[in-house]
């Protein structure tokens, strides 16, 4: 009954909704069916002796199993009522597609002035390493080293900034952004920071909105998608290798390749498949508490809840929180409000991340767009307040966006 009813509620929701990335409708359903298909798959195929199992969570009966999986049904059944509610009441037929079919107008680089900019940071940034981390940036006994937080901060900005500003040289000075990109990444992956694949991300995303004709785009997706998959598996298994540092992680491909392969499947098992098994144990040892719920969903600074004095009893054990999922379907009556709403939030959300980018506002559109999908993968794996507050934060961004456009600012 409830897969028939989810089946009839995604033919609905279909009539309505066109395909399209920056949907976030569009991007809710995918990743929750590809997590409901690759746990299945990971359930019944993947051999006990090979599962990650992590926090002893995996090896679960099959009722067991689909007591999780027929909640995630249920979420998308709620969250899709939600979303018919809106589309249906407001008459809001199916969203236009958004390509990047215009050439940005970039404004005018003074690539002389940039490069000098550039080599300045590189110069701070050789300074910063060296005065924080010195000869333990190239080998360290472990892995995590209680370094001043605020030098490191700096020294993450600068080199994210560093990593645009290479990104912008790209056409003007390609040698000089290619060995910006190679320094700012040797640096992250001597710090074992996942910054290196975020930063490398970040600079690959602008080369490839400021640069790239469509059909370069295309071979730029097939050629970089799949390494920057493989590279995070590398960026991941950095932090488990048995000793430290720059030399030993550049080591890695040569003497331990496997491991770069298995924690390349290991982060595609936490991103869509850990959540499902983390929600039934959140299921079992969730105590129903509405003190504990209304902290969850305040919107205010934790330090102004009581939330540092209970967040520890939201969690399996001290290392992996309770999933949002598993804590709102403590409440059954309270998890169909909350998805209903969440359905017509993200339906509403669509509708205004779909005007911003046809009227040519794409940083604020996309702004919108990530502040709402992050509630996603925060939803799969974190507690119900490390997900909220990201609609916390899209709300209060459309509201002064609202007010920004009515003063004409």
């Amino acid at each position: 009954m409830i897969w028939t009813l989810l089946f009839l509620g995604l033919i609905l929701i279909g009539r309505r909704t066109k395909f399209s990335f920056f949907s976030p409708l569009v991007i809710f359903y995918g990743f929750f069916l590809s997590s409901i298909i690759a746990s299945i798959l990971y359930h019944y195929n993947m051999p006990d002796e090979l599962k990650f199992n992590i926090a002893q969570l995996d090896k679960i009966s099959d009722t067991k199993f689909w007591i999780s999986i027929n909640l995630f049904a249920k979420m998308l059944i709620y969250f899709t009522i939600g979303a018919l509610f809106y589309k249906y009441a407001f008459r809001v037929y199916k969203n236009k597609e958004f390509e990047f079919k215009f050439k940005l107008k970039t404004p005018k680089v003074n690539a002389s002035l940039v490069e000098l900019i550039s080599f300045f940071i590189i110069l701070l940034d050789i300074v910063l390493v060296w005065a924080l981390y010195g000869k333990e940036l190239f080998l360290r006994p472990v892995y995590t080293v209680d370094y001043n937080k605020l030098g490191v901060m700096a020294l993450e900005y600068s080199l994210l900034f560093l990593m645009f500003l290479g990104a912008v040289l790209y056409k003007q000075r390609i040698a000089l952004s290619i060995f910006i990109a190679f320094f700012v990444t040797i640096f992250c992956l001597g710090f074992g920071s996942r910054m290196a694949t975020i930063f490398l991300l970040v600079y690959l995303f602008v080369v490839y909105i400021l640069y790239l004709t469509n059909s370069e785009k295309f071979i730029f997706r097939i050629v970089w998608l799949p390494f920057l998959v493989f590279f995070f598996g590398y960026n991941i298994s950095i932090r488990y290798s048995s000793s430290h540092g720059l030399i030993p992680y550049l080591s890695i491909p040569f003497t331990d390749p496997w491991v770069i392969l298995e924690y390349t499947f290991f982060n595609i098992y936490y991103t869509l498949v850990f959540g499902v098994f983390a929600t039934y144990k959140t299921l079992i040892l969730n105590t129903p508490n509405y003190d504990y719920l209304f902290t969850s969903l305040n919107p205010s600074p934790g330090f102004l809840t009581d939330w540092y004095s209970i967040y520890k009893d939201l969690r399996i054990n001290p290392y992996a929180p309770f999933t949002s999922i598993g804590e709102i379907f403590s409440y059954p009556f309270f998890a169909f409000l909350f998805y209903f709403f969440l359905g017509l939030f993200f339906a509403y959300a669509e509708k205004m991340i779909q005007y911003l980018l046809l009227n040519g506002k794409f940083l604020t559109g996309f702004t919108l767009f990530l502040l709402v999908c992050a509630f996603i993968p925060y939803s799969f794996e974190y507690n119900l307040r490390s997900a909220t507050r990201y609609i916390y934060y899209a709300l209060i961004f459309i509201i002064l966006n609202k007010t920004i456009s009515k003063l004409k600012l």
